[in-house]
């Protein structure tokens, strides 16, 4: 360095440009697209007509009811597509059905149902028009679709477990004499009858019901079998006896033992 002569600034030191990240770029772009793509594509299935239900199948082990009835019914409550259908309101439908026990509905993609039904089993006749189901269920179906030779059962609302109980009980003690229950009533005070098969009816009253009754077990053959066809009514709310009515009204009294 030479005196006198003044030093040269030294050239400012340039920092080197920095690369283009088109990584992140492409990354952010990709997600955009995507999430406008999966926008349309949400709007597009959520949209009525994607996706209409065009096939039902039915199954089910049918005795009253057709999987040709159930198949209809869906079908008409079907409302929207495949990811619109309410599922539950079309199972609530199937279940106003008095024969339906049960039902299950399904979505098949892309465009079916599947309906799995399981129907009342009936066990008895109960009151007017209704049935009694082996489930313990009441319902009313159409009277042309109700079977043949079903128990006739009735009773206050809530009692249709006991009467079924006393029924079934009553059909064990007459199975001996060869006789059976076609009908069992209770009363709104309490008091219980049973017609029998081809028979008359028995009064048993509001207690001790299954004593009376194996009171009259006892007393059918010695005194009430070779009358049989001309008796209305055995009144067995008796202490120690039985009355018999017969089909013109004539009264007679018995003993409820055998002698």
């Amino acid at each position: 360095m030479i005196l006198g002569e003044r030093p040269r600034p030294q050239a400012a030191m340039r920092e080197p440009a920095r690369p283009i990240r088109w990584g992140r770029w492409l990354f952010a772009a990709a997600a955009l697209a995507l999430l406008i793509g999966g926008h349309r594509l949400f709007v597009w299935f959520d949209a009525p007509n994607a996706f209409p239900i065009q096939r039902v199948t039915v199954d089910g082990d049918f005795r009253y009811l057709t999987a040709q009835h159930i198949e209809v019914l869906v079908v008409g409550a079907v409302r929207g597509g495949f990811f619109q259908v309410d599922v539950e309101q079309i199972r609530r439908q199937i279940l106003r059905e008095a024969w339906v026990r049960d039902a299950t509905v399904q979505r098949v993609w892309p465009i079916a149902l599947h309906v799995s039904i399981r129907e009342q089993q009936p066990l008895a006749r109960w009151g007017e028009a209704s049935l009694l189901s082996e489930a313990g269920d009441i319902y009313t179906p159409d009277p042309k679709t109700v079977p043949n030779g079903l128990v006739q059962l009735s009773g206050p609302a809530g009692t249709q477990a006991e009467v079924l109980a006393v029924w079934q009980r009553a059909q064990v003690a007459l199975k001996s004499l060869g006789l059976s229950a076609t009908a069992v009533r209770l009363s709104d005070r309490g008091a219980w009858q049973i017609e029998l098969a081809n028979g008359p009816v028995l009064l048993l009253g509001r207690h001790v019901i299954d004593a009376r009754l194996a009171s009259f077990v006892r007393a059918y053959p010695w005194a009430i079998k070779n009358n049989w066809a001309r008796i209305a009514t055995i009144d067995l709310r008796y202490t120690n006896g039985f009355s018999l009515r017969e089909q013109g009204g004539l009264s007679a009294a018995g003993a409820a033992t055998t002698p």
